[in-house]
């Protein structure tokens, strides 16, 4: 039986309004009168005959004979994205546990990029190659969504783990934002204000250092969208310090290597754009398209040029991110060279070394294991029609469908609706926004994590 379920909350029910209005809504078919012939059986029967039955999303499951169709459809991809509907779908977090296995296990892949700050998770790196507790780790880098859910704990336990073998893991951010409390109010400014004070304790005054801990505080979305307007940040200061790196890096690199300093300075750079991805008016944005998914892009891109290199890579974050097409009506115009998600540049710059994969789910419940964004259990269910719902009449638990290799007039390369974002059905061609989808009929919750107190 399924949990008792709030309906879509009124914010995001005013979205749906205004997509529906846009056009971006599947309205469900008009009755017949009569009983008509089934239109989707045919595509019933091909997505299974085609579509790749997945045995299990365990994580522990590493008898990987049911992914190898996987390794093929990758191929020599050097970035593999997975996405996810919502931040609350608790199956799709399993079974991405279990595919980050099989991708490092058997793929070679030995990095993983989350959306997450840039600052903050090299701290959570260190903390799991330490092998420290999963909570004190996760604590300094993750956001609540993903740090305080059940389902989440397999993959940190898995990276952790790998620390100690030949192949370890590493672990990434690439979100613009200074994503933890600790991270804003202390670590942050006191990385930076240590750094430079090897170079010169007189470089930053007592109320610079205050000026650069508000700036960090302060640049959070939640609280510029429930308080629009413009900023008032000491700007100048990130700005004057990215300069003094490129003058003095000679002098800086008799206490720091290369790559701390370019990680000094990327997380400046970080800083900065974070501050343009929030613009006065939250309801125009800014007129070039620029956003926090441009300025994520840029600080993947970072990681993929440069210490990243060598590595293969896998991203963790939303659908919406991920997507290497336009999505929104706004996407990218003349004019708007900068608006688009984090994957349309990826894909501008990797071709077809990028590949990802969508989730989605028929039917069941998703919901936030971080308390302060709980809005309940929400109940799912797909479109009549929907891909959702086409691969739910197959009869199968999970599915993995390759959208790369399909013929130009395949059906699924018309628009067709489908609930990569919240679940809700959008209509879109989506094979040019994904390479593949990962199909979960039935989507259990994101369970939280007990109290600390009650976990000893």
């Amino acid at each position: 039986m399924l949990p008792e379920a709030h309906t879509i909350p009124p914010w995001r029910r005013a979205i749906y309004g205004l997509l529906l209005a846009a056009g971006a809504l599947a309205a469900p078919p008009a009755p017949a009168n009569g009983p008509p012939a089934d239109p989707a059986a045919e595509r019933v029967e091909w997505l299974r005959a085609h579509a790749v039955a997945v045995r299990s999303i365990e994580p522990a499951d590493e008898d990987f004979s049911d992914l190898m169709p996987l390794a093929a459809a990758i191929g020599n991809a050097r970035v593999v994205q997975l996405g996810e509907a919502t931040h609350g779908d608790g199956s799709a977090f399993l079974a991405k546990a279990r595919l980050i296995r099989f991708l490092h296990q058997v793929m070679g892949f030995d990095a993983l990029a989350w959306e997450a700050g840039f600052f903050d998770c090299r701290d959570m790196a260190a903390a799991l190659r330490g092998g420290g507790p999963l909570q004190e780790a996760a604590a300094l880098c993750l956001y609540g969504i993903w740090r305080q859910s059940a389902q989440v704990q397999p993959t940190l336990a898995y990276l952790r783990a790998t620390q100690a073998t030949g192949r370890p893991m590493e672990v990434v951010g690439f979100d613009c934002r200074v994503s933890t409390e600790s991270g804003r109010k202390e670590r942050f400014p006191a990385f930076v204000s240590a750094f430079f004070d090897r170079l010169d304790p007189a470089l930053l005054s007592a109320p610079e250092r205050a000026d650069l801990a508000a700036m960090s505080a302060g640049l959070v979305p939640k609280d510029h969208w429930d308080r629009p307007g413009e900023r008032h940040h000491n700007r100048a200061l990130p700005k004057r310090l990215i300069a003094t790196i490129d003058a003095r890096r000679e002098e800086l690199a008799r206490f720091a290597g290369p790559r701390e300093i370019d990680f000094a300075r990327q997380s400046l750079v970080s800083l900065l754009a974070m501050d343009r991805a929030l613009p006065a008016d939250v309801e125009a944005g800014n007129a070039d398209g620029y956003s926090r998914d441009t300025a994520m892009a840029e600080n993947l891109l970072w990681w993929l040029n440069g210490p990243l290199r060598e590595r293969k890579v896998i991203v963790w974050a939303h659908n919406f991110h991920v997507f290497t097409d336009a999505f929104s009506p706004r996407g990218p115009a003349p004019g708007r060279p900068h608006a688009g998600s984090t994957g349309r540049f990826l894909e501008q710059a990797l071709g077809e070394a990028l590949y990802t994969i969508g989730f989605s789910a028929h039917s069941g419940v998703y919901r936030y294991a971080d308390a302060a964004l709980d809005e309940g259990p929400v109940e799912i269910e797909a479109a009549p029609g929907a891909l959702e719902d086409l691969l739910h009449r197959t009869g199968k638990p999970y599915l993995f469908v390759d959208f790369r290799a399909l013929p130009a007039e395949h059906w699924l390369r018309a628009p067709l609706a489908a609930g990569f974002n919240f679940h809700e059905p959008i209509e879109r061609d989506w094979p040019r926004l994904l390479d593949a989808a990962f199909f979960i009929d039935r989507m259990e919750p994101s369970a939280a994590l007990p109290p600390p107190a009650a976990r000893r």
